[in-house]
């Protein structure tokens, strides 16, 4: 008998597979000293290989023995403790994923919820689910700059404003300006930012004024990262840029929209 055949047919016997490649490892290298010492005596390595192989015994004996030595429970509490690990580490991430993106705090948060999450995070997603109804048209679109701090959330543009001509419930057509701000603040902890109840106001380059009865500052309640959703109702059509803030007792910002066809502050 070979000696990688009598390795097999020992490792064969053991319940613990994991311990195999050592177990293995260590009987040749056995047999291999065993074969070293015979050769040295001037036996030819064939016949030493044989004779060493034959002196380690019966291999089922011998597997069954060491079988004894390599429990397998070691190992079974070692992957029943790493999956229990990477369980709780799924449940771990799908409560944060469910804290920064959205208002709830349940650990319910499937694969599904997570991708609805994440595509709340796309501008275009928003405009597209939220924002566009039926029977609204595209007037012209624009650019928005500014934006700001309200401690302790950071206020940005995210994407272009859109100008919409929207069916009015009377037969008849409505403007309504829209952009969207991105909210971020570093405490994941904290709620949205809630702007019910805050002035906002807008002025155009026409000098027309708009009150918080025409703006609109609306959430979708993410946590880390927030893309609010700001309108301007029954802008005046004649005009192309559009000053608009939003004032809170911890400060304001304000962000200005050129439609094409205007200047650029």
């Amino acid at each position: 008998m070979y000696r990688h055949q009598f390795c097999e047919r020992v490792t064969g016997q053991l319940r613990c597979q994991e311990e195999a490649p050592a177990v293995r490892q260590e009987l040749s290298d056995h047999i291999q000293d065993h074969m070293d010492a015979l050769m040295a005596e001037g036996m030819g390595r064939d016949q030493a290989e044989e004779a060493a192989v034959a002196a380690m015994g019966d291999p089922e004996e011998v597997g069954k023995a060491l079988d004894a030595l390599h429990s397998p429970w070691p190992w079974r509490i070692y992957y029943a403790a790493l999956n229990a690990a990477i369980l709780l580490f799924g449940l771990t991430f799908c409560l944060v994923i469910g804290t920064l993106f959205g208002s709830g705090t349940s650990i319910d948060v499937s694969l599904e919820d997570l991708g609805d999450a994440l595509k709340e995070q796309d501008p275009q997603y928003i405009m597209e689910h939220y924002v566009l109804n039926d029977g609204d048209t595209v007037q012209t679109t624009g650019t928005v700059t500014g934006g700001g701090e309200i401690p302790p959330y950071r206020l940005s543009p995210a994407g272009k404003a859109l100008l919409l001509s929207q069916p009015d419930g009377k037969g008849g057509r409505a403007l309504q300006l829209v952009f969207l701000v991105s909210v971020l603040h570093p405490q994941p902890w904290l709620e949205s930012l809630d702007p019910v109840g805050q002035p906002c106001s807008a002025v155009d380059d026409l000098g027309n004024q708009y009150g918080s009865d025409q703006v609109f500052f609306q959430s979708s309640g993410g946590r880390l990262r927030d893309l609010c959703r700001i309108f301007l109702e029954d802008p005046d059509p004649a005009a192309r840029r559009f000053t608009l803030t939003l004032d809170t007792h911890r400060g304001s910002v304000t962000f200005t929209v050129s439609l094409e066809g205007g200047e650029t502050p």
